[in-house]
């Protein structure tokens, strides 16, 4: 299959969606597949997957309105000029530009992958929606039940996907990586790391884990909180750690490249969000063997099975998480038995390969039978 993925994220934004389809095009090609990227000029976006999936062709767009006609016809002829079987799109931007330009062409199918809910409950998403794509892709069940909830999509053409990532062994370089970790952020040897994976915006939650900094400090001395992630709520995050006196325990590392060692050499992952459909990053503090502290919310029971691998907290909590915190730092043979079983679930049932396989079936699935996604709607 010639597949293209196109994705108008912001030019300087790289989250979980994009990180997708990095993972998702590289496992592809190395099926035998060809990937094409299609984006905005001069985007992380381009720049990140494109380095991952060198053979992979990239188009770079000045994407502006959801129906610009220069921006679809330059999309609808390169599908064309490349023999494009399949398009995966990810805004509704991406729905309107590229289903247009795939309608147009008419041999292209067009599958909607989405990390959130992004579907909306309006009169333009209702008649356009079901008639520019042939299938959806989601990570978890609790996203499907949001999206088809909204009426408008057939539940029969919602694939869910969780989402898989590679294997990394830390093996005996986990001790080497603490110490180095501690030496990175100038932190004492003995400290114990609290890692938060995320971007800095709303919905991470990253300001109920600050508020319940005082009383976990109060009794663990010692702990330290990693962010890795940037966003627009960072100038805020940091007043509010300064407001507390907790500058010197908070240490915000911005959007790093490879963050293998902050993984291998945290002590625990907390994750305090207020909507997580998925969560990539709980899967690499998983896979990494860390215990996890995570809201109970969208599909993270799906991901981290409540006191198996972690503890799920009440949302918007700071009392619910210092109390998850304190309890799991108190046990320590606790915290290993949790990180071991989160290894072995992500091996389990979160493997790279799987994911890769079970999308290609669904892109394969869409060519050989284009799915009719209106419910009640005549196309």
């Amino acid at each position: 299959m010639n597949i293209a993925f196109l994705n108008s994220i912001e030019k300087e934004t790289y989250g979980g969606m994009e990180e997708w389809i990095r993972l998702v095009a590289t496992g592809l090609v190395a099926r035998g597949h060809e990937a094409a990227l299609l984006g905005r000029t001069g985007s992380r976006f381009l720049d990140r997957v494109g380095k991952s999936v060198p053979s992979a062709d990239s188009l770079p767009l000045n994407i502006s309105g959801d129906f610009d006609p220069i921006v679809i016809n330059r999309i609808r002829t390169y599908l064309a000029e490349r023999a494009i079987d399949i398009l995966c799109v990810n805004f509704n931007k991406d729905v309107r530009l590229g289903g247009i330009a795939a309608r147009i062409n008419n041999t292209v199918r067009v599958v909607w992958s989405l990390g959130m809910n992004i579907a909306k409950d309006k009169l333009s998403h209702r008649l356009l929606t079901p008639r520019l794509i042939d299938a959806i892709i989601v990570p978890s069940e609790a996203l499907k039940e949001e999206i088809v909830g909204l009426g408008f999509l057939n539940r029969d053409c919602v694939n869910v996907i969780p989402i898989g990532i590679e294997d990394i062994s830390y093996g005996d370089a986990e001790s080497l990586a603490r110490d180095s970790l501690r030496k990175k952020y100038n932190l004492p040897p003995d400290a114990v790391i609290a890692l938060t994976v995320a971007r800095l915006v709303y919905k991470k939650g990253h300001e109920y884990l600050i508020d319940a900094a005082p009383a976990i400090i109060g009794d663990y001395p010692n702990l330290y909180f990693l962010f890795l992630g940037d966003g627009p709520k960072e100038k805020v995050l940091r007043d509010q750690v300064r407001d507390l006196n907790l500058s010197d325990r908070f240490v915000f590392a911005g959007m790093l490249d490879n963050i293998d060692l902050e993984l291998a050499g945290s002590d625990l992952m907390i994750h305090p969000a207020k909507e997580e459909p998925f969560g990539i990053a709980l899967l690499e503090g998983m896979r990494a063997g860390l215990p996890i502290v995570a809201s109970r919310v969208g599909g993270i029971p799906e991901v981290v099975a409540d006191g198996e691998c972690g503890i799920l907290v009440q949302p918007r909590s700071p009392e619910a998480v210092s109390l998850a915190v304190r309890k799991l730092l108190a046990e320590p043979e606790r915290m290993k038995r949790l990180g071991q079983n989160g290894r072995r679930r992500w091996a389990e049932q979160f493997r790279y390969s799987t994911m890769v396989k079970r999308v290609e079936h669904v892109f394969q699935s869409t060519l050989d039978h284009r799915s009719h996604l209106t419910s009640g709607v005549g196309v």
